[in-house]
């Protein structure tokens, strides 16, 4: 198993125009999610069947991973309308020795879409909804071995959390 990395930043103010056409998740992005969360990862990853990745969505949307914040999740959208990337935040992490603060559960972007600059803006956009909702921080897992995940969320001043932060 592959070691996971929580990391954590501060919540800010968009500084720029976002490149990407967005907009915040709504239930009947549910299917599509379902469909970007399967095919965007290796094989049996994001569940063994189209169904199972459906059904892991709807846990999110329900509230499994924690309860959703819908205004903080954002879906981009290509120049057709259709969700080719997302981001899905939740009020905290469920479990232990985790950040007391606003948690994103995932970050998906559909294969043909990537290195666009989508997650990036999709983040940002985030981190402006959380600030301008009173939030100060925001955090996430990510696995140790991602260098793509990790150089993306470094250059957004995401850093490494530890429970000790949390005393403070």
């Amino acid at each position: 198993m592959t070691d996971m990395v929580t990391l954590i930043a501060r919540t800010t103010p968009l500084e720029r125009e976002l490149k990407t056409a967005s907009r915040t998740i709504v239930d009947s992005d549910l299917p599509r999610l379902g469909e970007l969360y399967f095919t965007a990862y290796d094989a049996g990853i994001a569940g063994e069947t189209l169904d199972a990745a459906i059904a892991d969505m709807k846990n999110a949307f329900v509230g499994k991973y924690g309860t959703l914040l819908p205004d903080a999740s954002h879906v981009a959208l290509d120049e057709n309308g259709k969700i080719v990337a997302a981001v899905l935040v939740v009020e905290r992490a469920l479990g232990d020795a985790m950040p007391d603060a606003p948690f994103i559960i995932e970050l998906i972007t559909d294969r043909e879409h990537r290195r666009r600059g989508l997650a990036e803006d999709l983040v940002l956009a985030t981190l402006d909804t959380l600030f301008n909702n009173g939030k100060r921080d925001v955090a996430l897992r990510v696995e140790s071995t991602n260098s793509a995940a990790l150089a993306l969320y470094l250059s957004l001043d995401f850093h490494r959390w530890s429970p000790e932060e949390d005393d403070d």
